[in-house]
């Protein structure tokens, strides 16, 4: 009789023959059901922990969930039957077929070689809708791919999205503009004179501060590129669909694999996440950041060991004045991470991130270099970033992790954790495997972004004509954590795949942050705010002006047809926000209104015309075909 195992592997060389070709090194998109498998299965110590940079070839990714088909731990027959429809999501067949809705053709040449074109579309859409205030967001977006394989070690791929869009925005308060740049260099001055033909002028009005009132907290992350276009001036830019606009992404890549996919290269245009946990999580590298063009490579020297490297260009978000937008914006990233993994048990990463003005500099090209020593020898121009992760793990139990960016830091003072230039973040967790739920997991952690983190002073280099800034965003997004500066973040979260195709989640949220508009706001809590310069500055979190403070409850599911060979997926999402707002109430002992530290203080409860509290509901409908 055929044993568990035996039949596992049996299963799993069945899914992955009709799968070996047809784009094999192009990326998974993050959104896919299979990293949270993966994950999952990592989790339980099923698999190896993979590469923490992410997205995977799809190579790698029917290779892992081939692995954990494969193995004996892996019991439940409908875990089984959850894996094996991933598995089969990735096979194609020749000719058109309507449940992908695509087109496939492959052709052998001389030499055990071939190549192949897969090309196909599809629509998605959803609607968000919110109560007090009443607010409507949706987006509705069509994708045209076109990719394949050139000989056994290069794909390529070539995506557009474009649709329609309109979410509505509920004007909060204004927050003070950054000081403008001089186009010969310098901070310009102010001289009470609006000239409204200069969007540098330092005279111009305040910047209007807005809430997505029909999304999540911080959960909103853009679809389009720079700009959208309005049917009334489709040759301008604008930067949000507040009335009905279009707009598109372009996502494309070239990949190759060397040394039997150890040495894995990708020059392309797409979301990333680097982090061994869910994506979104990570505080260097988030999925929720926008898209950028990099070079990027990921070498495995032994099993244990994983270098990833990359340097890339992040993009400007245009508004009035394309020059004047893109002037401040002429920076390079380079990123680099060293991880290790012993066994199943532990696992450690650790790297350095750099935001530098634009120039002929080979050494961050040179992943081979530590972008730490490089900066320090050519000089304090770049924005230099620093992170790692320590990770524990029971296999068949869970993992608890901790880890951090520090984005700038004197380690000289004697009070690091209290200065406004100390700016970093901090993230600690546990995941526990619920294996009597299929791939159920329950995840607690704690994230704190400290005020001016992710942000940068502008920098003044002999290569540009004004002044850079070098704050670590791209589009106008944090290429790190979701949250922004001066937050932190508690989150629980229950999830898993009842069914192939079906997943569902419980999640709570208790966000605090510091206002950005108005009377009460509090310094550093914005990407704009640039950092104090005086080491004395100092920070108070909760006590030095309005903080927001929200409590978030969703619930959500996704169901796919394909089971019913209908390719259509359902999504629903619902849940309640509570938004309060809070003042310190502090007893000066000192009698000064700098020594916030010392003292007692209680939190007052904020609501008037600034700050208005109150509980709004959200629902979310969307469908996606092909």
């Amino acid at each position: 009789m055929m044993t568990i195992k035996k039949f596992g592997v049996f299963v799993c060389l069945v899914c992955l023959v009709p799968a070996l070709h047809g784009q094999q090194f192009n990326s998974v998109s993050l959104e896919h059901e299979a990293y949270r498998i993966i994950n999952n299965a990592a989790l339980r110590g099923i698999i190896r922990v993979p590469p923490a940079a992410k997205p995977w070839p799809e190579r790698i990714v029917v290779r892992l969930l081939g692995e954990i088909l494969a193995a004996p731990e892996l019991r439940s027959p409908a875990e089984r039957d959850v894996v094996s429809d991933l598995l089969d999501q990735f096979n194609r067949k020749a000719g058109i077929d309507l449940n992908r809705g695509a087109y496939y053709q492959e052709h052998s040449l001389p030499g055990d070689s071939y190549y192949s074109l897969d090309t196909g579309i599809s629509w998605e859409s959803h609607l968000n809708l919110s109560s007090m205030p009443s607010a409507l967001g949706t987006t509705n977006i069509g994708t045209v791919y076109l990719d394949g394989d050139l000989g056994r070690r290069l794909s390529w791929n070539f995506t557009i999205r474009g649709g329609v869009f309109y979410i509505s925005r509920d004007y909060l308060g204004e927050r003070p503009n950054p000081p403008y740049l001089d186009p010969k260099g310098g901070v310009s001055g102010v001289d009470g004179v609006v000239n409204p033909d200069d969007p540098n002028d330092p005279d111009r009005a305040p910047s209007p501060v807005y809430a997505l009132p029909a999304y999540f907290p911080y959960s909103f992350s853009k679809s389009w590129e720079a700009a959208v276009f309005k049917p009334s001036s489709l040759n301008s830019y604008d930067n949000w669909p507040d009335s009905i606009a279009f707009g598109y992404e372009i996502i494309s890549e070239i990949n190759t694999s060397l040394v039997q996919d150890r040495v894995l290269f990708r020059f392309g245009r797409m979301r990333r996440d680097w982090g061994t946990e869910e994506t979104g999580t990570s505080l260097v590298m988030n999925g929720q950041a926008r898209p950028f063009l990099a070079l990027e490579g990921t070498i495995l020297p032994l099993d244990w060991v994983v270098f990833s490297f990359l340097t890339g260009v992040p993009e400007y978000q245009k508004g009035i004045n394309q020059w004047s937008d893109a002037d401040p914006f002429q920076n390079l990233f380079s990123l680099a991470m060293l991880e290790f993994n012993i066994l199943r048990y532990a696992h450690f990463d650790f790297g350095s991130a750099t935001i530098w003005p634009k120039r002929f500099d080979l050494g961050y090209l040179f992943p081979v270099n530590s972008n730490f020593f490089y900066q320090n020898n050519i000089g304090d121009f770049d924005n230099l970033s620093l992170f790692a992760t320590l990770e524990g793990r029971w296999p068949g139990i869970g993992k608890i992790w901790i880890s951090g960016y520090l984005d700038e830091a004197n380690f000289l003072h004697d009070d690091f954790l209290s200065l406004d230039r100390e700016m970093y973040a901090i993230q600690g967790g546990g995941s526990i495997g619920f294996p009597w739920l299929p791939f159920g997991t329950v995840t607690l952690r704690y994230t704190k972004v400290e005020p001016y983190c992710y942000t940068h002073e502008y920098t003044e280099t002999p290569w540009n004509r004004v002044l850079i800034d070098t704050a670590y965003v791209n589009n106008g997004e944090s290429l790190g954590y979701y949250l922004p500066p001066n937050s932190d973040e508690l989150l629980l979260r229950l999830e898993s795949l009842f069914l192939p195709g079906t997943r569902a989640y419980l999640q709570y949220q208790f966000i605090r942050h510091g206002v950005e508009y108005g009377h009460g706001r509090v310094d550093g809590s914005s990407l704009t705010d640039k950092i104090i310069k005086d080491d004395n500055t100092r920070k108070y979190f909760l006590r030095d002006g309005v903080y927001e403070w929200n409590n978030v409850i969703r619930a959500g599911a996704i169901y796919s047809l394909r089971g019913f060979k209908i390719p259509v997926s359902l999504y629903a999402e619902a849940g309640l926000v509570l938004t309060q707002f809070s003042e310190a109430d502090v007893d000066y002992d000192s009698g000064t209104t700098t020594d916030r530290g010392n003292g007692a203080y209680s939190f007052l409860p904020k609501d008037d015309a600034d700050y208005r509290s109150g509980l709004r509901f959200i629902f979310s409908l969307g469908f996606k075909v092909f």
